[in-house]
């Protein structure tokens, strides 16, 4: 184990025999040791019908999966899957299109005028989505996306975990019904999702903080607290863990957002501190707020 390894909080272990083997990392040179270590993957490197009870029970509430077709968003899949490259491609297309000045414009109106945070989000997914449909996403859709699950305590509560499951139902048929047919429904999906439930708060930070860096913004308040990894090989990482990880069953959440804040890395907002499948919006993102930054202070 390396000096740096000894000088931080080991990773944080949850285990239940049987049920849970839970492992949290927020150190950033521990995040990056694992995440290339070669010992762990993304959660759909197994099928969905091996993978712990508790992550199937979560996920199909959340806008990561969709149960009913078996699917999973694309930073979800292991690069060794097939189908990953092509619809990051996808994605990578779609996103490189842009945006115009008059959608900067009509969001910094919206925040000078101090729209609700339903309105804003709501625009701010015609600028973002509106581009994978074609035509305007209806409103309906950006409400229902709210209600999809965002954290493992919202499931305690049977009405806010019913309510995420029927929400990522109707937006997924919604999402196939419009959707061209060679375009992956639960990564645009999802998408929405993530616009509705954190561009909001992301707008009022950068309007508060118009004289700071973008980048470091957004370091210090990632939009995306964590992600998940899951086991491949049974490992300790060099002894970060005092007991070996249980390939299959031991999954890893990486906290990104205290890492970005650690580091001031945008890597970390976007990822894991690496370019590599760093978040194909990534680049959109920062130029968008930017953007809107210099338009907010005009006034």
């Amino acid at each position: 184990m390396s000096n740096t390894d000894s000088t931080h909080a080991k990773p944080r272990r949850i285990t239940i025999p049987f049920i849970l083997d839970l492992i949290t990392v927020s150190e950033p040179d521990q995040i990056q040791k694992i995440e290339t270590s070669g010992d762990v993957d993304r959660l759909h490197a197994y099928d969905t019908k091996s993978l712990p009870l508790w992550i199937k029970r979560y996920f199909k509430s959340t806008k990561f999966h969709d149960d009913k077709r078996d699917l999973w968003f694309c930073p979800f899949e292991s690069a060794s899957n097939p189908t990953y490259q092509p619809r990051r491609n996808y994605l990578q297309e779609k996103v490189d299109t842009g945006y115009s000045q008059e959608d900067v414009k009509k969001i910094a109106q919206l925040l000078k005028t101090n729209a609700k945070n339903e309105v804003l989000a709501h625009e701010m997914v015609q600028v973002v989505n509106q581009r994978f449909f074609g035509e305007e996403i209806p409103q309906r859709i950006t409400e229902l996306a709210k209600d999809t699950v965002q954290s493992f305590t919202e499931v305690i509560s049977p009405f806010r975990y019913r309510r995420g499951i029927k929400a990522q139902e109707q937006i997924m048929d919604y999402c196939e019904q419009k959707l061209p047919s060679h375009a992956h429904i639960l990564d645009v999906g999802h998408n929405i999702g993530e616009v509705v439930q954190a561009t909001a708060g992301a707008l009022r930070k950068l309007k508060d903080n118009l004289d700071e860096p973008v980048e470091e913004i957004f370091t210090l308040n990632a939009p995306t607290p964590q992600v998940p990894r899951i086991a491949i090989k049974s490992s300790t990482f060099d002894g970060l863990l005092s007991s070996p990880t249980k390939p299959g069953k031991s999954v890893l959440i990486f906290k990104i957002s205290e890492a970005a804040a650690k580091t001031k890395d945008i890597f970390f907002t976007f990822g894991v501190g690496r370019k590599e499948r760093a978040c194909v919006f990534q680049d959109f993102f920062v130029k968008f707020m930017q953007d809107l930054q210099r338009e907010l202070k005009q006034d």
